[in-house]
């Protein structure tokens, strides 16, 4: 492929992401996430003597590290751009972590594997869908990708000292990103290290021969220290005492339980979320990955146990660096299986294993190219081929709600609404309530319309129709049917101490009454505005 196509498809992507940060709308958590932000930027720019930051229950639990320096930069724009930059913010953090990953793919493996892996990561719907709404998960995948690359750089060079102190800063940096973003994050390395720790001292298959193992342990304690403060830095709870308090809340947090929904709709049935099927990822995996992208790793397996000799004289130690790649992949998967907790909204919590993930089905594309000639790889090239073009069509026109993504594995477009919470962050509402019809602001004026709200924010709700000039609204209340029209996605609804499955429903099926509009992708209706009955 030639620099000018290339540079020409990252220039496609580019538009699309960034496009998608200016259109989408709102996920339901952003107003808290950017106020904590507020809040903490207040706290730090008055050097602590700002002290009424307790504005939301269960902040002390939150670094808030990511939260202060995106909102930060925002301050530099108008304040009507406020979340377009953040989206866009998000969006630029996430591209990074593409770049990470081809860059891990390209000094393990090759070059041209680590372009298909950067391409596979920006068409991957699960990655691609939260590159601009998600401010945490798509930055722990970024500090855990950049923290995987800056080591392996690090066994690489470490002999050199000017290296080293370079390595070393970075990766203290990561480690504080990741852990200011979510506090077990240094648990999803704990893989990696105990790799790279296996490849220094026994393997030295990526390691360099002049490895200085006495400037080891120094090192690990300058990165650890770095990454601690960093991590600390805007968790104002934690000031008055830097040593005590974070093990503090930190044991406390593990203790709660209160984080998330308390039951979600998962394969055609309500859940809840402390009592997860123990196949909760992989059949997350299963029907969230694009078919092309499934095909990609059988074929990967049936080539691995085939024809490993090709890998084995293309890539030097390769079955030793797959083998930490996969680590990384199920290490949260058997964590989650051996000792369950509460998961919700469909992969976020694993949404770092996704680029890795799109390592596996590269190597396989990059195997039919290299072994074109065989008959089996010509009809296997042609199947991939046609599958991804018809995954392409469907992965365009879902812009740019490319996280709702469901394969046709899961059934009928009809049916799929009875089976996932599709749009469980309601992103979706900003476009629903921008095409409420006219008639409907026409008669507000003569008397006032009750709106009420399931499944969404209500803040981001009310925000978005105050934008309609003429609109005269008021909030009812929901569940007790005192309201005309009713906004919401297909979030599941229960209380999550009440152990009362018969009372779990969807917003879709609470609400009774006719649609007046809704927002549809792929055929599947995210959100919608509901006349009552």
């Amino acid at each position: 492929m030639s620099k000018k196509v290339e540079n020409l498809i990252i220039l496609i992507l580019f538009s699309l992401t960034f496009y998608s940060a200016l259109v989408i709308g709102s996920p339901i958590d952003e107003p808290y996430e950017m106020t904590i932000g507020q809040e903490r930027l207040k706290y730090l720019f008055t050097l602590g003597s700002y002290t009424d930051f307790d504005y939301y229950r269960y902040e002390k639990f939150y670094p808030g590290l990511y939260n202060t320096l995106a909102i930060f930069v925002t301050k530099f724009f108008p304040q009507r751009f406020e979340i377009v930059i953040w989206h866009s913010i998000n969006s630029i953090c996430s591209i990074f972590t593409v770049f990470g990953i081809y860059k891990i793919t390209s000094t393990l493996f090759n070059k041209q594997v680590g372009k298909i892996v950067f391409l596979l990561c920006f068409l991957n719907p699960i990655f691609f869908g939260h590159m601009a709404m998600n401010s945490k998960d798509t930055i722990v995948a970024l500090a855990h990708v950049w923290f995987v690359y800056i080591t392996i750089r690090y066994l690489q060079k470490q002999n050199l000292l000017i290296n080293t102190n370079y390595y070393v800063i970075v990766a203290g940096l990561l480690l504080g990103l990741g852990t200011g973003v979510r506090l077990q994050f240094f648990a999803t390395l704990f893989p990696w290290i105990v790799f790279i720790l296996f490849d220094i001292f026994y393997l030295k298959k990526i390691t360099n021969i002049n490895f200085v193992k006495k400037r080891l342990f120094i090192d690990i304690l300058k990165i650890i220290l770095i990454g601690y403060f960093f991590a600390i830095f805007a968790w104002s709870y934690t000031h008055s005492n830097i040593l005590l308090e974070p093990y503090k809340i930190f044991i406390e947090q593990y203790k709660f339980n209160g984080f998330g929904v308390g039951w979600l709709l998962y394969n055609g049935n309500f859940f809840n979320t402390l009592e997860l099927p123990k196949t909760y990822i992989l059949v997350n995996l299963f029907y969230k990955t694009p078919e092309f992208i499934i095909l990609g790793l059988i074929i990967f397996l049936f080539s691995i146990f085939f024809h490993k000799n090709f890998y084995s004289s293309n890539f030097n130690s390769f079955f030793i660096k797959l083998s930490s790649l996969i680590v990384i992949i199920i290490f949260p998967i058997l964590i989650f299986i051996v000792f369950p907790y509460r998961v919700y909204d469909g992969l976020r919590l694993f949404f770092y294993i996704i680029p890795y993930i799109n390592i596996l089905p590269a190597l396989a594309i990059y195997y039919i190219i290299k072994n074109i000639n065989l008959p089996i790889n010509k009809i296997m090239s042609f199947v991939l081929a046609i599958s991804f073009f018809y995954y392409l069509f469907i992965f365009i026109f879902l812009t740019p709600y490319q996280y709702t993504y469901l394969n046709k594995f899961t059934g009928s477009s009809d049916s799929v609404v009875k089976k996932f919470e599709n749009d469980y962050w309601g992103i979706s509402i900003k476009e629903l309530i921008k095409n409420i019809p006219n008639k409907i602001i026409l008669s507000s004026k003569k008397e006032k319309i009750k709106f009420a709200f399931c499944g969404i924010s209500h803040r981001i709700a009310k925000d978005e129709l105050d934008k309609i000039k003429g609109l005269n609204y008021g909030v009812g209340n929901f569940f007790s049917g005192d309201y005309d029209y009713a906004i919401m996605n297909n979030r599941s609804q229960g209380h999550k101490n009440k152990d009362i499955l018969e009372n779990v429903k969807t917003c879709f099926d609470i609400a009774k009454g006719s649609d007046l509009i809704s927002v549809k992708r792929n055929g599947v209706v995210l959100s919608t505005i509901r006349i009552n009955k």
